[in-house]
């Protein structure tokens, strides 16, 4: 249906032609013709469907676990993320696509919070390191407030933590999501934070294993948004 606005011009569709206003000029396009679907298509489109369900389900999951603080555009970026570790099984006799979760270095390096980003704030490198008993250690230099993070406005304190999250993708259809382990250090204006190691208990088998840092900048006064901190949020590794 079309419609005329205040400026009187028109705006909407009409049988095959659609009105579109761009300032003060009006542009008419034609409707898209319908694409048939084919056997393949339509398998592929159901398959894509089902992954952004479970990425969906999954993040509900681990924000429920884990206390990160999102933009709002994390949803769609998390998406195309979580569809590129899926490995799909193309077998053109097999009805339905069938999903191995084999990549999960896919999620590395994604930021939760475009707004404050972990690797512009963070100016260190944690090392991880995996050993024969699957014991993850997890090892940061020693951290000063001025020389390792990006100066923030109105902030004199930071906590960071790594979360050692455990994912099992094929738990009656419905991510399971677990907090296997969870390490804290605290860096202020008037206190540096020493090396430190920390080593986890060995990972659990048949899991996609995550480690997601989260910087928390706490602000002395809120902000103009009367926010008393922010937080940058990123998968730093995976298994």
């Amino acid at each position: 249906m079309g419609k005329i606005n205040p400026k009187g011009q028109l705006s909407g569709s009409i049988g095959r032609f659609v009105f579109v206003n761009i300032g003060d000029m009006t542009v008419v396009r034609g409707k898209p013709s319908r694409i048939k679907q084919t056997a393949a298509t339509e398998k592929s489109a159901n398959c894509f469907g089902n992954i952004s369900h479970l990425d969906k389900l999954y993040r509900k999951s681990l924000l429920r676990h884990v206390p990160i603080i999102t933009d709002k555009t994390y949803a769609y970026r998390h998406r195309t993320h979580f569809n590129r570790m899926a490995v799909r099984n193309t077998d053109p006799k097999i009805t339905n696509t069938t999903v191995h979760w084999d990549l999960p270095k896919m999620m590395v390096g994604f930021e939760f919070n475009k707004n404050a980003e972990w690797q512009s704030i963070c100016h260190f490198f944690p090392e991880f390191i995996l050993d024969t008993t699957q014991r993850l250690s997890i090892s940061i230099p020693e951290l000063s407030l001025k020389r390792d993070f990006r100066p923030v406005a109105k902030s004199d304190r930071i906590n960071l933590t790594f979360y050692v999250i455990a994912v099992d993708m094929n738990s009656l259809s419905y991510p399971s999501v677990q907090v296997f382990a969870e390490f804290t250090t605290e860096i202020s204006s008037h206190m540096s934070s020493p090396a430190t190691i920390w080593t986890t208990e060995p990972l659990p088998p048949d899991q996609m294993i995550f480690v997601i840092g989260i910087c928390k900048i706490n602000f002395t006064k809120p902000d103009k948004d009367n926010k008393s901190h922010t937080a940058a949020s990123c998968y730093l590794w995976s298994k």
